[in-house]
């Protein structure tokens, strides 16, 4: 007879809380030790995207300059001089990122614009707000559209945009058809490619505007309201905009940015770095440390909040006879 021997039966042991917490522990420092470098990843090709966007805006540019023998003007302003405030802007308005449309695959939407009419006129204004993602920094997540009063005293709905040109020295507002010393755009501006005699590589033509513009802890963020579209004449904006809703000379900031201000007044001279809290028509973004800009060769150039202020403003100006290489 043969007898079945019983085998002892073993137990499987499982995990003691203590081991789970000591597992759950790893992960959750793996994970926050993981989560930066995915994020700066990510932001390292959205910074990427931006840069494209930026070299192409100034590779339609140079077509436009290209069929026209000039560059597209700042913003279009009839009967008004050099030197009359925005205040005095009476029509049009429309900007270089809307006579480049052509060069940027934007054609149909060109031409369904009316450039003979203003750029606030019933049949154009509700093409304003279509949104173009050339125009948009990928790091930048603001509302595809901002209202704004038109001089007519209706909300009208724009598209936002976070690439502005390079306006110069000076108060666009002020003086927006006479930066001193100028930059590429301004109002009614007709600079030749020989007038930049700093070298297209030694001065910037576009750079980055973030959606919204925080000055320091002691005053709340305002919304930056930059457009590809036109500077409204006698615009002013809505309750969360740009600087006070009674403003009407802003206009031309939301196309253009400064360099840099003299004194006026009581005010001084005002220097200033991308990303500043100074003021907020110039230039800034969403990435960290500085904004991203475009050259007039067409190469794209990282600008820290911290570079030379005098570097900063002499790269802004196409004739100063300071010509010097961007960072």
């Amino acid at each position: 007879m043969q007898y079945l021997c019983c085998h002892p039966h073993h137990r499987r042991r499982g995990f003691t809380l203590i081991e789970l917490l000591v597992v759950i522990a790893i992960i959750a420092i793996l994970v926050a030790l993981l989560l930066p470098a995915v994020q700066q990843v990510r932001e390292a090709a959205r910074k990427s995207q931006c840069q494209d966007h930026l070299h192409n805006l100034v590779i339609a540019v140079h077509d436009y300059e290209g069929s026209f023998r000039l560059l597209p003007p700042g913003y279009i302003s009839r009967n008004v001089t050099a030197n009359d405030p925005a205040t005095m802007d009476s029509a049009s308005g429309f900007a270089w990122g809307m006579l480049t449309l052509t060069f940027l695959e934007q054609k149909p939407l060109y031409d369904q614009l009316t450039s003979e009419l203003d750029s606030d006129d019933p049949l154009n204004i509700p093409l304003a707000r279509t949104p173009l993602d050339i125009f948009r920094c990928p790091t930048d997540v603001g509302s595809e559209t901002f209202p704004l009063q038109d001089r007519n005293g209706n909300t009208v709905q724009l598209a936002a945009a976070n690439y502005v040109g390079v306006y110069g020295y000076g108060n666009p507002s002020m003086r927006p058809g006479a930066p001193n010393p100028r930059g590429c755009f301004y109002r009614n501006s007709n600079v030749k490619f020989a007038a930049i005699t700093d070298g297209t590589s030694n001065v910037i033509m576009v750079g980055e505007r973030a959606s919204r513009h925080e000055f320091n802890k002691s005053l709340p963020g305002v919304d930056s309201h930059s457009t590809w579209y036109a500077a409204l004449p006698l615009s002013t904006p809505r309750p969360g905009g740009m600087l006070m809703a009674s403003m009407t000379e802003e206009a031309p900031s939301m196309v253009l940015g400064h360099v840099g201000q003299p004194a006026m007044g009581m005010m001084p001279a005002m220097s200033h770095t991308p990303n500043s809290t100074n003021h907020i028509i110039s230039f800034s973004s969403l990435h960290p440390g500085g904004a991203q800009f475009a050259l007039g060769d067409g190469k794209t150039t990282f600008f820290s909040e911290n570079m030379d202020t005098s570097t900063f403003r002499w790269l802004g100006e196409i004739d100063d006879g300071n010509p010097v290489k961007a960072p």
